[in-house]
């Protein structure tokens, strides 16, 4: 008669009948915990059901609360490979779990799972079973091959990367996974599969872990008893908004360390939503726009050369308050209409302050409709500290600056309040031409050879998004602090992570894109400053600006990559050079 029994004795391919053997069983049954899971398992009649009926009663009898959020299964892709990949903290029953979530959408899954699980027989169906404790082990290899087979015929694959439980790490000081295995990547690159991470919020009882300090088998000896005590226990399951594709990386274990940061940065305890005085403030409505002929009029009596940069229809010039008051009244205007679209506006009929009379106006006109374009405001450090020293300039309201701070030690250009209506920022040349008309500002100044200011990281984006920002790009300073810091929770996957790898732009794009609703990467101001070799100071929050955080960079022009300075500068890029040159010289 066949045994239906859970028992250790089903893991041993020669049986005996000897008394010393049974008793062995007997007794490891019982210290594993193994006798009680056949209790469970014989009282509610889990031998012969289907694999989705045992599931079922598996989370019925556990009383397991599973709540699913994020991703919307019900949009899986059917006929599709896809891995869905998640971190292991309780080591089994989250095996069952997903069988039972995903098997719903897709009744092709498989799961790559510890062969202790194979103690179900009911589940064989589902499983691919692998030993992770030898990474040499027999079958293996076969179990991964089995793995990409099934994608390759455009399966449903759950896949536990670690291989194992998750336990405290003491390299690393916290609870978490065991390195990912680099399978992932090779399963994603070789079949084409789109992931889906999963993040499963949950920890074994305490004296898992301190076992597991004592002996590293013991968590494996405690699996079963953790199991049990799952009993009522809520299993949040955070799913990513998105697939996507195997991200590129410099190796497949470095591809494999992103997706798992990406699956950690899912945990809810980081999905913290802006304080509603920061996106919700009563707007007027704008100031009536100034009539374009008294634009067009101020425009035709500036000095020739402070038309800077020219194309087809489009024009981009500087000038100071005295000379424009009515274009500055419609630059003000024009401003808080474009930042109210980013949630960045001051609610007033227009953006400005008293600084717009004392800062110099760089602006993008377009000649055919008599309209302005887009604009910066900068301020010539030297100049304004002349009367008001620090205090002069808008930034000193955000950061606190230090004696050696690039402000304090030599002529720079304060460069702030930027903005290109949104009818303009489809066009390439829009943002070019603001560009090129700060160049050929400091071609006619060559003392202004740095630029510093703010890139407005806008409360559209995810706290968790400003945060990487934080972390990826800004270089510890001493010279500067921000009177109002940005504040958020320790993220300890993110400092792995970055202690093993370096801070590239490309993969904080790759982070934002994931964390974002809409799927939007980095700012593309932000990336004009990086490609022209910005250092970033540090992040603020500008208590005049809605409460908007503010990444402080500073940019040394002569030293941007030539092709960018010959961009902005053409013909006029060795002109600008031997100027520099001069002033370093004397």
């Amino acid at each position: 008669m066949k045994d239906n029994n859970l028992s250790l004795s089903h893991f041993f391919a020669q049986q005996t009948s000897s008394f010393f053997y049974k008793t062995l069983i007997k007794i490891a049954d019982k210290l594993l915990g193994i006798d009680k899971l056949n209790y469970l398992y014989q009282c509610h009649d889990f031998n012969g059901l289907s694999p989705n009926e045992f599931t079922q009663k598996f989370i019925q009898v556990f009383d397991l609360d599973i709540k699913v959020l994020g991703y919307d299964l019900t949009q899986i892709p059917k006929d599709k490979a896809i891995i869905i990949v998640a971190n292991h903290p309780f080591g089994g029953i989250e095996g069952v779990i997903l069988t039972h979530v995903i098997s719903q959408y897709r009744p092709d899954l498989k799961v790559l799972a510890n062969r202790g699980l194979s103690i179900f027989k009911e589940l064989s169906p589902y499983f691919i079973f692998t030993n992770p404790l030898k990474v040499g082990a027999s079958g293996n290899l076969e179990s991964i091959k089995s793995c990409k087979k099934h994608l390759d015929s455009n399966g449903a694959l759950v896949l536990f990367p670690a291989g194992r439980v998750s336990y405290f790490r003491k390299d690393l000081g916290y609870i978490t996974d065991h390195n990912w295995h680099r399978s992932l990547a090779y399963l994603a690159k070789n079949t084409g599969a789109d992931i889906l991470p999963l993040y499963i919020t949950g920890k074994n009882r305490s004296r898992f872990y301190h076992l597991g300090k004592i002996y590293f088998r013991f968590r494996l000896l405690m699996l079963i008893r953790e199991m049990l005590a799952a009993k009522g226990k809520a299993v949040p399951m955070t799913f990513a908004n998105k697939t996507f594709k195997l991200p590129e990386a410099t190796s497949s274990q470095a591809a494999t360390d992103l997706v798992r940061l990406s699956t950690y940065l899912l945990n809810p305890e980081y999905q913290q939503a802006w304080t509603a005085s920061l996106t919700d403030k009563i707007e007027l409505a704008l100031a009536p726009y100034i009539c374009p002929n008294l634009l067009d009029a101020e425009i035709k009596n500036l000095n020739s050369n402070q038309k800077l940069a020219s194309h087809k229809h489009f024009s981009v010039y500087y000038a100071n308050y005295d000379q424009i008051p009515n274009l500055v009244e419609e630059i003000r205007i024009r401003r808080e209409e474009t930042f109210r679209l980013y949630k960045e506006g001051s609610g007033q009929p227009q953006d400005g302050d008293e600084l717009d009379k004392v800062y110099t106006h760089l602006f993008v006109f377009d000649h055919d409709e008599n309209a302005v374009v887009g604009a910066y405001r900068m301020g010539q450090t030297d100049l304004i500290q002349q009367n008001k020293a620090c205090s002069g300039l808008y930034l000193s309201q955000m950061f606190d600056f230090g004696q050696k701070f690039i402000n304090q030690t030599q002529a720079c250009l304060e460069m702030g309040r930027s903005f290109i209506l949104p009818k303009y920022q489809k066009s390439y040349y829009s943002l070019l031409l603001l560009f090129k008309g700060i160049a050929h500002f400091v071609n006619q100044k060559p003392e202004y050879q740095t630029l510093y200011g703010t890139v407005s990281l806008s409360t559209e984006y995810e706290k968790l998004s400003v945060y990487l920002i934080e972390r990826f790009l800004v270089t510890d300073s001493k010279d500067v602090t921000p009177k109002q810091a940005f504040n958020y929770p320790p993220v300890p996957e993110l400092d792995s992570y970055l202690n093993q790898y370096p801070k590239d732009i490309a993969s904080l794009e790759w982070l934002i894109k994931q964390i974002e609703p809409d799927g939007k990467g980095l700012p593309v101001l932000l990336k004009q400053y990086y490609q022209l070799g910005a250092k970033f100071h540090c992040l603020g929050i500008d208590p005049n600006f809605a409460q908007t955080p503010g990444l402080l960079l500073s940019v040394h022009l002569p030293s941007a990559p030539e092709r960018l300075l010959k961009l902005y500068l053409g013909s006029e890029l060795p002109n600008y050079l031997t100027k520099v040159n001069k002033i370093l010289a004397e």
